[in-house]
């Protein structure tokens, strides 16, 4: 997030430590996820889009924006050298799941190649 301050004010908030990745349509933020970094595991702490509660399962642009958030997050995990993505999001666990997560124990977790792929060769 460029300015530090309502970054700041977004992690107290959330309660945690870690940095806020923003999502802009037309210099509109629209969402964040919030993420920390913890002996090579991303940790996603929060993932909000703009009007959206949790209520019902995202849809449409809600939904485009929550999956952009959350790949966003794994390739900032993958590039600071996280293995695994977990979460703990108990009323968001279908979406997770739907995306290759495993849940148990109260988290949804996956290894970052669920998300992060690369193709090798090739066009």
């Amino acid at each position: 997030m460029e300015n530090r301050e309502e970054e700041r004010k977004l992690l107290d908030a959330a309660g945690v430590e870690g940095r806020v990745l923003s999502m802009k349509d037309g210099g509109q933020e629209v969402g964040y996820a919030i993420v920390d970094l913890q002996e090579g595991t991303l940790l996603l702490r929060k993932l909000a889009a703009k009007g959206y509660d949790f209520t019902q399962p995202p849809r449409g642009e809600e939904l485009f924006i929550l999956d952009t958030l959350m790949r966003s997050a794994a390739s900032y995990g993958e590039n600071n050298g996280a293995d695994w993505i977990i979460t703990d999001f108990p009323d968001f666990y279908d979406f997770f799941r739907a995306r290759g997560f495993t849940i148990e124990d109260g988290f949804a977790s996956t290894p970052m190649s669920t998300i992060v792929r690369y193709e090798l060769g090739g066009h």
